[in-house]
């Protein structure tokens, strides 16, 4: 997957406006000043944002570790280290110097292997420690099956300690559908949220109040620095419901919202570490 499109909100004429931007990292509005654990949240895109956000600074070239700390679908076309901990990564990384040493940026996933090509995190303690080996320790720390949008149930997320900044997902697909077919969880949301009818359909408003709650997506963020990523903003319609969603929260939260939409381009190759797996 490809990045197609990514937008940020800017107030204009005193009113909430999608901006179009030339990069994730852009619209984030986040940045680096020493090694830094970011971690993904939330539903929809999780995965594909971040391999996204993780070419855009290898780009930039920065060393760049993706990992998760529960489960993730091990990648086909990325440099794979397995891992249970520190030191295994890190003696990857020197028996690979010709590739890790480079001045250019570069991409390593790890984890265990967990079977159903998946991986799973290592120790949190373990995971902590890679940040000592790159500029950018990017986590997928929480976990949806596939649903657009989550809302966390007790031990959820799990966020590595010193974790500066966490991107809230969740896929616009969700808005319009039933809470049963679209939302992970959504048992919870009744007790979570009380103004939301379960027999109603998720809507902006929802997502908005599930995005920026600290019972939602938000859980366990609230000294950090907070991003919300609308993904899957595949057609107008979609935008409107990004713009729709961002103007319940505000311009308190607008401020710190991104959009994105993605397409397939299995040719795509950056040279930060596509099509070699190991």
């Amino acid at each position: 997957m490809e990045l197609k499109s990514v937008y940020a909100f800017e107030e204009s004429d005193g009113k909430i406006k999608l901006k179009k931007k030339n990069s994730l990292w852009e619209a984030l509005r986040l940045s680096i000043k020493e090694p830094e654990i970011i971690a993904f949240t939330g539903g929809g895109g999780k995965t594909t944002a971040m391999f996204s956000l993780a070419e855009e600074l290898a780009g930039c070239g920065k060393r760049v570790i993706v990992t998760t700390s529960t489960h993730i679908y091990r990648p086909v076309d990325r440099i794979v280290a397995e891992a249970a901990d520190y030191k295994t990564v890190s003696d990857f990384l020197t028996i690979n110097k010709e590739h890790f040493s480079t001045p250019a940026g570069w991409i390593l996933v790890t984890g265990q292997p967990a079977g159903e090509g998946k991986l799973k995190g290592m120790e949190l303690a373990e995971l902590e420690k890679l940040v000592q080996l790159c500029d950018v320790l990017l986590v997928e720390a929480d976990g949806a099956k596939c649903h657009p949008i989550k809302i966390p149930r007790t031990g959820e997320p799990v966020l590595p300690k010193k974790t500066y900044a966490v991107i809230g997902c969740a896929g616009l697909t969700c808005i319009g559908e039933p809470w049963e077919e679209a939302c992970f969880r959504y048992e919870l949301a009744p007790c979570i949220f009380g103004c939301l009818t379960m027999e109603d359909r998720i809507t902006p408003d929802a997502i908005s109040q599930i995005l920026t709650s600290i019972n939602g997506t938000r859980k366990g963020a609230e000294s950090m620095e907070y991003r919300i990523l609308f993904n899957q903003a595949d057609s107008d319609v979609r935008l409107l419901y990004a713009q729709a969603a961002a103007e319940t929260m505000g311009k308190q939260w607008a401020q710190y919202c991104a959009v994105t939409s993605f397409h397939t381009n299995d040719n795509a190759n950056t040279g930060t570490g596509k099509g070699q797996t190991r």
